[in-house]
């Protein structure tokens, strides 16, 4: 079977359990309502085969500013190989560049090497770092006790680092049930963690130096008992060494990449977790 024989689709709410079940299959640790962010906000596109299943998948997520992000790119174990996956980030480029952004994403050193055939150009690594915290004081507020003034700082803190606005993600984050954020003393920085299917996700954290970004991860992981995951930028390594200390240990590599750019968006030197690869 080849890919004249699938339909290229759209994908809607209605889709949420379908990309479910191709995000699980992959170990990923993405939630429903992550999906749903996708579906709502970007332009979601899969393909299905004959009988209506859902077989591979990808979204474009553009955010304010000069980018957006390719994202979400799953193709199923017995589809694999027959280049849908290639076809699907050429439509998600196509909806970017259509609406003046430039394509990002975040790939795994595997999918660096096809990315970079595309175009992109890598700007910055980082590592997925997986441990298990113990029991601990609760010091974050849930998202849902935060008041709105500290919610469009922490959007606002998120823009300047990342270099886009997200305000409707952060937004989405800060509404979960599950989510936890801590703001610094100073008000110049902030962290998030919230609940993923297989562990919690912490991240993005912003600050204005290694020192207090360590200082607001130490005490985010506090109110996260059980598995975490944690995307950190190579460069920080006193936030590496610290998790390895706590026994945790690197799952795999990332690289940041955008067509035709290698200059990173924002300023990474306050950016010191990213809020996951399908997010940036």
């Amino acid at each position: 079977m080849t890919s004249d024989s699938l339909n290229v689709v759209d994908l809607d709410q209605a889709d949420v359990a379908a990309g479910m079940a191709l995000s699980t299959e992959a170990g990923w640790n993405q939630t429903p309502e992550d999906w749903s962010h996708f579906m709502a906000n970007g332009a979601t596109i899969g393909f299905r085969n004959t009988e209506g299943r859902l077989v591979a998948s990808a979204a474009a997520l553009p955010y304010g500013g000069a980018f957006g992000y390719v994202a979400m790119v799953l193709v199923t174990q017995d589809y694999r190989r027959r280049g849908l996956a290639t076809q699907l980030v050429n439509r998600c480029i196509a909806d970017l560049e259509g609406r003046g952004l430039t394509p990002v994403l975040d790939a795994t050193d595997e999918g660096a090497t096809v990315y970079r055939n595309q175009g992109f150009l890598g700007q910055f690594a980082f590592d997925r770092w997986q441990g298990v915290m113990q029991q601990g004081q609760v010091v974050a507020k849930s998202g849902t006790a935060l008041e709105r003034r500290e919610a469009a700082q922490i959007a606002a803190l998120d823009k300047q680092a990342f270099g886009a606005d997200r305000t409707a993600l952060i937004e989405d984050f800060l509404a979960r049930a599950g989510t936890f954020a801590m703001v610094a003393e100073d008000g110049d920085g902030f962290a998030l963690l919230r609940t993923g299917r297989r562990a919690y996700q912490a991240g993005p954290v912003v600050a204005e130096s290694e020192a207090s970004a360590l200082g607001l991860v130490e005490g985010l992981l506090a109110s996260a008992p059980g598995t975490v995951f944690i995307d950190i930028p190579q460069v920080w390594r006193r936030i590496g060494a610290w998790l390895a200390e706590r026994g945790f240990t690197i799952q795999r590599s990332f690289t940041r990449m955008a067509l035709g750019r290698a200059e990173a968006f924002g300023d990474p030197a306050k950016l010191f977790a990213v809020a996951g690869p399908e997010f940036g």
